[in-house]
């Protein structure tokens, strides 16, 4: 069980999961592209004796570093991030090892406006953000946004009813 099924309140239940587009990974898949073309790189042929002996070494060195700097990248970009609409709230969760959460009350939410570039559409991720008062949360590179906003807007509706009723 995860952080939000083991933090819902009585009653709630969670009715959709946003999840991150894979674009979000396009910055470590590169460098791990570019680490497999260092062991491209004519560092073989320099004037550098040292460099030109070790040369397969410095390659595969500069490939794992790369790597290492991606695996790190991606880490940092999906982070264990959660966005999650309950029939009463809306609850963004990121990390790992550290955790950082916040919750929205579907009740104080004002408005969802849902922002795709060019690239965004045509891929299928966008910004979706959400304001209570004078606060927006905004949440990034959302598979399906358009999805997203309505479930938030629909849970929105469904506990206004409820409340009239």
């Amino acid at each position: 069980m995860g952080f939000v099924e083991t933090n819902l309140m009585q009653d709630e239940r969670v009715t959709y999961e946003a999840q991150l587009h894979p674009i979000v990974f396009w910055a470590p898949i590169a460098l791990f592209v570019i680490g497999i073309a260092c062991l491209f790189l004519p560092i073989d042929k320099v004037q550098n004796v040292w460099l030109a002996e070790h040369s397969w070494g410095v390659r595969i060195g500069l490939m794992l570093f790369l790597w290492l700097v991606a695996v790190i990248r991606a880490i940092e970009v999906h982070g264990g991030k959660r966005y999650v609409v309950t029939n009463r709230r809306l609850i963004f969760k990121r990390g790992i090892v550290r955790r950082h959460s916040h919750e929205l009350l579907l009740r104080k939410c004002e408005g969802v406006q849902t922002e795709q570039s060019i690239l965004g559409r045509l891929l299928g991720y966008g910004s979706v953000s959400v304001t209570t008062g004078e606060v927006t949360n905004t949440y990034d590179y959302i598979r399906n946004p358009m999805r997203f906003s309505t479930m938030i807007n629909q849970s929105i509706d469904v506990l206004s009813r409820d409340k009239v009723e």
